[in-house]
C-alpha cells in the first residue's frame, strides 16, 4: 500500500474545498498537521482555516510549493492558471500537482507550468470530509504508472473515486460535486415534517439520514432496476415524475453553469493580457 508518511502537502487556497481536503488528511492519519501548509490572499480565510486545524500558514502560494511535495490547487477556476505561472519557478520534477478547480484542463495547466510534471484533476464532493466522498478525476500526460498508483492511494483516502475522459469531467462535477445539494433539502424536508408529527427531532434527522444511505446503497448493489425496488414498497405518495424533472433540471443547470466557468477559463488563458 501506498504510504505517505513523510509526504507534506500544500495548498494554494484555503477555502471550503481546501478545508474538505486538509481535514480529511488529518482525519486519515496520512498527514499531521506539521506536514501541511496553506496560503490565501484573504487573511481571513487564512486565519480561520489555520485555527481549526493547527496547519501552518505562510506568506505566498510559491512558499506553499517551496515547502510541499504534493500540492493542490484550491484556488477559484479563473486564479488556478495565474497561480500556476506564478509558482512555476519553485515547482520541482518530484512535485505531484493537484487540481481541485473545475474548468481547467489539463492541458491549460501543463502549459502554465511548462515542464513534464505530473498534474491530476479531481472533482472532489462534500462527504469527502469523512471519507466517503464520490470523486471523479483525469490524469495529465505526465502521469508515470508509479505516479498514477500513488493519486490513486490518495484520492482513496477520501471516498470512492473514478478515473473519466476529461471530456466528461463537466457533467461528472454536475452529478458528484453539485449533487450534495440535491440530497440535503430532501434530508432536512423530511426530518422537520416527521419532527412536526412529534418524532424528536434528532431521531427524526438520524433516521432521514440513514435512510438515504441505506437506499443508496441498496440502489448501487440490488440486482433489481431502481424501478423495481420502488415497486417492493406498496405506499407511495411522492409524485415520482415530477420530482425526476425536478432533479434532472437541477443536474442540467449545473451542468451548464459549470460549463460557463470552463469557457471563462479558456477566454481568460487566450487572453494577451494574461501572463
Amino acid at each position: 500500500m501506498e504510504s505517505f508518511d513523510s509526504t507534506r502537502f500544500g495548498f494554494f487556497g484555503g477555502g471550503a474545498i481546501a478545508e474538505v481536503f486538509a481535514r480529511r488528511l488529518l482525519a486519515s492519519g496520512v498527514a499531521s498537521a506539521e506536514r501541511v501548509v496553506v496560503y490565501d490572499i484573504d487573511r481571513a480565510v487564512l486565519d480561520r482555516l489555520t485555527s481549526a486545524l493547527g496547519i501552518a500558514a505562510v506568506g505566498s502560494n510559491r512558499e506553499v510549493a517551496t515547502r510541499a511535495d504534493v500540492v493542490f490547487v484550491a484556488v477559484p477556476p479563473l486564479a488556478a492558471l495565474p497561480v500556476l505561472d506564478m509558482v512555476r519557478p519553485a515547482l520541482r520534477d518530484d512535485h505531484l500537482v493537484v487540481s481541485l478547480a473545475a474548468g481547467v484542463s489539463l492541458e491549460q495547466m501543463e502549459q502554465a507550468v511548462d515542464r513534464p510534471l505530473p498534474i491530476a484533476r479531481v472533482i472532489p464532493n462534500l462527504p469527502s470530509w469523512i471519507g466517503e466522498g464520490m470523486n471523479p478525476y483525469c490524469l495529465g500526460r505526465h502521469v508515470t504508472p508509479a505516479v498514477r498508483g500513488r493519486v490513486e492511494a490518495l484520492f482513496r483516502l477520501f471516498g470512492k473515486a473514478i478515473e473519466v475522459p476529461e471530456a466528461q469531467m463537466t457533467i461528472a462535477t454536475a452529478l458528484t460535486a453539485v449533487g450534495p445539494t440535491y440530497v440535503f433539502p430532501m434530508i432536512e424536508a423530511l426530518a422537520d415534517a416527521a419532527a412536526g408529527h412529534g418524532l424528536p427531532r434528532e431521531v427524526a434527522l438520524g433516521a432521514a439520514c440513514q435512510l438515504v444511505a441505506g437506499t443508496a446503497a441498496l440502489a448501487g448493489c440490488a440486482d433489481r432496476s431502481i424501478h423495481a425496488l420502488g415497486s417492493m414498497i406498496s405506499v407511495h405518495t411522492l409524485d415520482e415524475d415530477a420530482a425526476r424533472r425536478v432533479f434532472a433540471a437541477a443536474l442540467d443547470e449545473a451542468h451548464a453553469k459549470i460549463a460557463g466557468v470552463t469557457g471563462k477559463v479558456a477566454a481568460a488563458a487566450a487572453s494577451p493580457a494574461r501572463g
